[in-house]
């Protein structure tokens, strides 16, 4: 059977990832994109998929990756698709996931942060945007599309922001700090540091593409 959850590790910023990769159970499926793979690799006794080019490991390391995945796949370095495109087109192919979850996908190289980030975008994904879910050490950001949602807090983040990625319709925000009634902007906005009144809250719109995230201060 497929597994119905896939953890993704790309090669961005690998800050806080082995942490990360130690609250996942036994039951996800695990894909390393390019310098992810070797994370996997030093954090797993085993893992699924290693997917990329691989231009930033050195040859000891690749060693590494390929002993301890059951599959190896290499691209060419000159492609029309990213290292991170190419692992998620593989997960939503072989495992058809009700999650994805996006590890070392958010810091480091800022035009690998926004590549990241315009998944949402991208046609091939068009049918998966809601599945994906963007973690790091500080935050934790999922895409929705129009309708009525239901989110329930992380327990350890204190604040909870809107972000259009293109124009919205009656955005309505209910259970927070900073409740909304049916806004409608027609331009990207940013609407940060809302905050939960309790342990759920709802929300609903009915045209446009939102992402919505979880996040708390980086500790001194």
């Amino acid at each position: 059977m497929p597994s119905q959850k896939v953890v993704i590790v790309v090669g961005g910023d690998q800050t806080g990832v082995a942490g990360l990769l130690g609250t996942y159970t036994e039951g996800y499926r695990f894909i390393g994109a390019d310098r992810g793979a070797l994370t996997l690799a030093e954090v797993l006794p085993q893992f699924d998929a290693a997917i990329g080019d691989f231009d930033s490991v050195s040859a000891a390391e690749l060693e590494r990756v390929k002993e301890k995945s059951a599959r190896f796949m290499v691209l060419p370095a000159q492609k029309d698709e990213t290292d991170t495109e190419a692992a998620l087109a593989y997960a939503i192919t072989a495992y058809q996931p009700e999650e994805i979850i996006l590890l070392g996908a958010l810091g480091g190289r800022l035009d690998h942060l926004m590549s990241n980030l315009w998944l949402c975008y991208h046609p091939r994904f068009k049918d998966s945007v809601a599945k994906i879910v963007v973690q790091d050490e500080q935050n934790t950001l999922r895409f929705f599309q129009p309708g009525n949602h239901q989110l329930t807090k992380d327990a350890d983040k204190k604040y909870l922001s809107f972000v259009s990625m293109t124009p919205v319709k009656k955005l309505i925000l209910c259970d927070v700090a900073y409740p909304l009634d049916a806004r409608d902007y027609d331009h990207p906005v940013a609407l940060v540091s809302n905050e939960f009144k309790q342990d759920k809250m709802t929300f609903s719109f009915e045209k446009g593409l939102l992402a919505v995230i979880q996040s708390k201060d980086k500790k001194k």
